[in-house]
């Protein structure tokens, strides 16, 4: 399992630290089996996403070609589905108060590492 951090210049001092799942079957279940303190995830190569099976809400973005977020929810709910044409990527985390990306950042990679980053 690979980890990435992601930052943007919107939001300086803000660093996501993702999960990175690449294969189908990874993207597939998602976060799906995972408790709500479940670390947040990035699914390459994933235009959209659905909450069937999932227990608990969660807060999605969409991430196109060149980093941009296209498409932010909070919260969605069990039994959704959210895409968009031009996104590449998705990034979820459990649904959660406090700051997350929102439409129109611009994501950068600031590490990448195998297992944890230190």
């Amino acid at each position: 399992m690979a980890l990435v951090r992601l930052a943007s210049d919107e939001r300086p001092g803000l660093v996501h630290e993702l999960r990175v799942l690449s294969t189908w079957a990874e993207r597939l279940r998602g976060l799906l089996g995972t408790t709500p303190d479940a670390t947040p995830v990035l699914l390459v190569r994933c235009p959209s996403v659905h909450t069937f099976g999932m227990r608990y809400e969660f807060d999605v973005a969409l991430v196109g070609e060149l980093g941009e977020v296209l498409v932010v929810r909070r919260s969605l709910r069990p039994r959704e589905f959210l895409s968009h044409p031009e996104a590449v990527c998705a990034i979820e985390r459990p649904a959660r108060p406090g700051e997350w990306l929102e439409e129109g950042d611009h994501l950068w990679v600031v590490a990448v590492g195998p297992g944890g980053i230190d």
